[in-house]
């Protein structure tokens, strides 16, 4: 015997659940009597997870936030790529966990799911635990076997590619993290980022291998912080930042679609006790209280966007990086001098041994500028067998040898202990010869060079350290169109520095209360300011100087000299 359903007929004994599961697979529309696969999803949903279950258990509670959240998974697709916006505890993990177990449980042989948070212990507690918890609502009924040790619930043996898998994202390690999960190729495949504005690295080589099947869908979700990191850069409007405000509900982005979810409209306004789970009046009044409603943490928190410029005042912002083109490449009218900064990362509190190579010319502009080249990380070897000191110094020779940086070229932090690295770094580098690194202090009194050509206050009156005149010799150059490709990653660090005290003398807040409120060290900017420190030192290039045009027969002459082989015209372009 059969049933009839949809226009389609049934096994004796099919359940429901299984019913709208298999009817969503074949995408069956409502002109050949299915419901669509927005349909057929919510109803699965709601088969398999009732408000209670028949074991009391609490199941799923559909809210008006699901419904549109439904509507972006199913449009989701290898060219729609979409991200969700909205404050704390919308709901944001819960439902993409749902919606991703469901679709699982629509062909569990032919489909990969791919979740990532930050760390394994937020993946726990957030996404993937709700996908654990949903699975688990039906005690061994559902298809496949959680795998605690794994982070994962798979569909045969442990090397099957048919599963949820759970990835924890360290500092941004996405594809170290994702390993040999990069060259899955299933029928359909998902990858969802949980907290996307933490992630360092973005999402696009491991999407780019996972699109390659059936059916791809990538959806990334956070509390956006900042325009910059990976959550802003894949929700950037299409038109423009100018072009969206929190009256928004969703735009268009480069890269598909964006959904905005406001904490002032969340679902538990109306009914707290009903969606519990869900960002409530007293939480949003409790929190302006404690910030203030025009606070950074307000617009993140409970408002769910991106904090408006104003607010706070931090070393650069995403509309001066803008307007001054200091992520745009450089056209030079000549050549370039390569040169590089490093932060190491083994002392002194830093967190990551940053290598920043860049270019010093002059640009087409009249300007003499700096185009920042791509960083480089270099990871510390512990069981290399050699002090790690040594280690370091011959991996940044061995870095600065490939792209042609001669020793007088390369600025290092010294800080402290750090002074070490340089001496090994000079003792092992042309061991035929003396050789002199540049070494920068980040502690003491400010220089006595003047703020840029234009203004001739000293920077010791101008600011009140060492560190705050490095790092706002980024914005003084950048005023001049003296920067171009600042990395990312740097930006991003220089909009999150404060101010501490923005009267003259001016300083920036110490790097341990700005590690202790971003969770990172700013290394990559380290690195940027010794390049800017080496190009005023030694190079005698400062905020300003040489805007003479290029038509300057001196000017000319002096680049030509710092042309990488003298010859004029060969390189019109920052990134090798």
């Amino acid at each position: 015997m059969s049933i009839e359903k949809y226009g389609l007929s049934w096994p004796d004994g099919t359940t429901d659940a299984t019913i709208e599961l298999r009817c969503y697979r074949l995408n069956h529309l409502p002109e050949r009597g299915g419901l669509g696969p927005r349909g057929h999803l919510k109803e699965a949903i709601c088969q398999l997870w009732p408000e209670q279950l028949s074991n009391n258990e609490r199941g799923y509670l559909w809210h008006e936030w699901m419904d549109r959240r439904l509507d972006s998974w199913v449009r989701s697709s290898v060219d729609d790529w979409h991200t969700w916006w909205g404050p704390s505890s919308a709901g944001k993990s819960c439902d993409a966990g749902i919606l991703a177990l469901a679709h699982w449980l629509a062909a569990p042989d032919q489909t990969t799911v791919i979740v990532c948070s930050t760390t394994k212990d937020m993946l726990e507690k957030r996404i993937f635990g709700e996908i654990i918890r949903y699975h688990s609502l039906h005690k061994g009924k559902l298809p496949g076997e959680y795998m605690k040790s794994k982070h994962a619930i798979i569909l045969g043996d442990e090397n099957s590619k048919n599963g949820i898998f759970g990835i924890a994202i360290q500092k941004g390690t996405l594809s170290e993290a994702l390993g040999n999960m990069i060259g899955i190729h299933n029928r359909y495949n998902v990858l969802i980022i949980d907290e996307m504005q933490s992630t360092r690295e973005a999402a696009i080589d491991a999407a780019d291998n996972l699109s390659t099947g059936e059916e791809f869908k990538l959806i990334g979700m956070g509390n956006p912080v900042s325009r910059l990191d990976p959550l802003g850069k894949y929700s950037e409007p299409l038109h423009g930042w100018e072009s969206v405000s929190p009256n928004d509900e969703e735009w268009e982005t480069k890269y598909g679609h964006c959904l905005y979810f406001d904490g002032l409209k969340s679902p538990a306004i109306k009914a707290p006790k009903k969606f519990y789970f869900l960002l409530n009046q007293k939480q949003i009044d409790a929190l302006k209280k404690k910030r203030g409603q025009d606070s950074p943490a307000f617009w993140s928190q409970r408002r769910g966007f991106v904090p408006p410029e104003g607010l706070i005042e931090s070393v650069l912002t995403e509309s001066f990086i803008v307007r001054f083109h200091m992520q745009a490449p450089a056209k030079w009218k000549y050549g370039y001098r390569i040169v590089a900064g490093l932060d190491p990362a083994y002392s002194s509190g830093g967190d990551r041994a940053m290598f920043i190579p860049a270019m010093v010319g002059l640009m087409e502009n009249g300007m003499t500028g700096v185009a920042f080249m791509n960083p480089v990380q270099i990871n510390l070897a512990l069981s290399s067998g050699e002090p790690m000191v040594y280690y370091l110094a011959s991996k940044v020779i061995e870095h600065c040898d490939q792209i042609g940086v001669q020793p007088e070229d390369l600025a290092i932090d010294c800080t402290g202990t750090q002074g070490m690295l340089a001496d090994v770094i000079e003792k092992e580098w042309k061991k035929d010869k003396t050789v002199k690194v540049h070494r920068v202090q980040f502690v003491g009194n400010p220089s006595d060079f003047s703020v840029s050509e234009s203004d001739p206050t000293p920077a010791k009156k101008q600011y009140k350290n060492r560190v705050t005149e490095l790092w706002f010799n980024m914005s003084e150059f950048a005023r001049y169109e003296q920067i171009r490709s600042l990395p990312e990653g740097a930006a991003k660090e220089f909009c999150q520095r404060m101010i501490a005290q923005s009267a003259a003398p001016i300083m920036i807040e110490p790097k341990s209360i700005m590690k202790k409120r971003t969770g990172e060290s700013p290394d990559e900017a380290d690195g940027c300011v010794c390049v800017l420190d080496l190009a005023r030192e030694r190079l005698g290039i400062h905020p300003g100087s040489h805007a003479l045009g290029i038509n300057d027969p001196e000017l000319e002459k002096r680049f030509l000299d710092l042309d990488v082989d003298n010859r004029p015209g060969n390189y019109l372009e920052t990134r090798l």
